[in-house]
């Protein structure tokens, strides 16, 4: 391999050692991290010899198809889902919780659900995390539930929403960066979602299962107790029906831009019919400032769609040099021989990627991704196994681990919730059911080679 390779080679791993050290101290900061991948291809500009080749190679990466669609994908999903918390559905789950009179034999079961379905919706487990850390856990605690099976339900039904969700970044990623033979298409998100769908209910089965019995274990009787002040808006509900507007749309292959649009089109018509929101929440215009929820759901997206860009440039770099070549081959002369090694390889990375750079699954899922791609492309793999692969595993360890920004943040939300009661981040580990059950899973998909062959 040429010196110019290892070089490129430096980069890149600066970011990711930077990102490792940041989940581990637990400094999650997007900002930072921008920051510290800007300066890493600043500092292989000083290294490299060959100035033109390296910059041309980090602007072409920079607009790619790969980085432009992520980008525009997010920025519309930022205001969906802006949308749909405008609309209360938080407070319409917590509405229907109240209406079942859940006991706390199965609140753990219902706050599961709850999170997964919110997590679906609007395509964000960080979000999913944070609002219902400050909602649902409090109403557990007052049913004398387990915190660290609450815990443990909220960091599941992120990850299960996270895993599945059109919506989400992690499905954006996972479709856009895994290329067909040809290199001038990507898997669509629909088909990609589709596919891994029936390896997701499998895992959510058996999560199921395992809160229900955990449940019936518990002898509580007691029902969930609001206090009177508590905004509860059961219109709030009607915000899931654009949600499955979008899926429905996505499973039949219809341009998720379409789909999300049409999605935000019946959401606003939904808003404005039940007066969940009006305009100025939307849009408005203050003292020469423009503020509301599509507004800010822009900015919310705005960081990490510059760090994905930067990130895919950083990736660009090993890819041009043959750097990463190098190591996919040394990996098939040494250990890939079959599909099935190629698929557990990919699992193994994945995992490790998971483990090593957990304070945002987003990062270590935009830097694993590369190498996906190519070992599938050398060994046959079609671009929907591959998304599966990487959508599914790079939803695990992140979501249970303790230096992770699930868990970190999961801690900050109970702590804002006032509920007085605070968990330490080694009690969820165990509890995060669905992360344990989907990394099973499809280990004995990768094992076993189930539904492997694609049309």
């Amino acid at each position: 391999m040429r010196k110019n390779a290892f070089i490129s080679l430096i980069p890149f791993s600066i970011f990711v050692i930077s990102a490792i050290g940041i989940s581990f101290v637990g400094a999650v900061d997007i900002n930072l991290l921008v920051s510290i991948a800007i300066l890493a291809i600043l500092i292989g500009a000083l290294l490299t010899k060959g100035k033109d080749w390296y910059w041309s190679t980090i602007f072409e990466f920079f607009g790619s198809k790969t980085a432009v669609t992520a980008t525009l994908l997010w920025l519309i999903v930022g205001v969906y889902g802006a949308i749909l918390k405008e609309g209360h559905i938080v407070e319409g789950l917590v509405w229907a919780a109240e209406r079942l009179q859940i006991g706390g034999t199965v609140f753990t079961v219902a706050v599961f659900l709850f999170s997964g379905l919110f997590a679906i919706s609007t395509g964000s487990g960080f979000g999913t995390i944070s609002a219902m850390s400050i909602t649902l856990f409090p109403a557990g605690i007052m049913l004398g539930a387990n915190p660290a099976l609450l815990g443990g339900a909220i960091l599941s039904g992120a990850a299960l929403g996270d895993s599945i969700a059109p919506v989400s970044d992690t499905a954006v990623i996972a479709a856009s960066t895994q290329e067909y033979a040809d290199g001038r298409q990507v898997a669509d998100i629909g088909g990609t979602v589709k596919n891994r769908l029936w390896f997701v209910l499998i895992a959510a089965f058996f999560t199921l299962i395992i809160f229900v019995v955990v449940g019936l274990l518990s002898n509580e009787s007691s029902t969930i107790i609001l206090d009177e002040d508590t905004d509860m808006q059961p219109y709030g509900l009607t915000m899931l029906i654009p949600t499955f507007l979008v899926i429905l749309l996505s499973f039949h292959r219809v341009n998720i831009f379409i789909s999300l649009f049409m999605g935000m089109l019946l959401a606003v018509v939904i808003g404005f019919s039940f007066q969940l929101f009006d305009m100025s929440e939307l849009i408005s215009i203050s003292d020469g400032k423009v503020c509301g929820a599509v507004v800010n759901g822009i900015a919310s997206m705005a960081n990490i769609c510059i760090l994905l860009m930067v990130v895919v440039s950083l990736s660009g770099l090993i890819i041009r040099s043959g750097c990463m070549d190098f190591i996919i081959g040394k990996l098939n002369s040494h250990i890939i021989r079959s599909k099935r090694d190629a698929e557990l390889t990919i699992f193994s990375l994945v995992s490790l990627a998971g483990i090593l750079i957990a304070a945002v699954n987003t990062i270590a899922n935009i830097c694993i991704a590369p190498f996906v791609n190519s070992i599938g492309h050398q060994h046959a793999l079609h671009p929907y196994r591959r998304a599966t692969l990487l959508a599914t595993v790079i939803c695990t360890f992140p979501f249970f681990l303790p230096y992770g920004g699930c868990v970190l943040l999961l801690q900050k939300g109970i702590e804002a919730s006032t509920c007085g009661v605070s968990i330490r981040a080694t009690d969820v580990f165990l509890t995060a059911i669905y992360p344990w059950t989907l990394f099973v899973v499809m280990f004995a998909v990768c094992l076993t080679g189930y539904k492997r062959k694609i049309q």
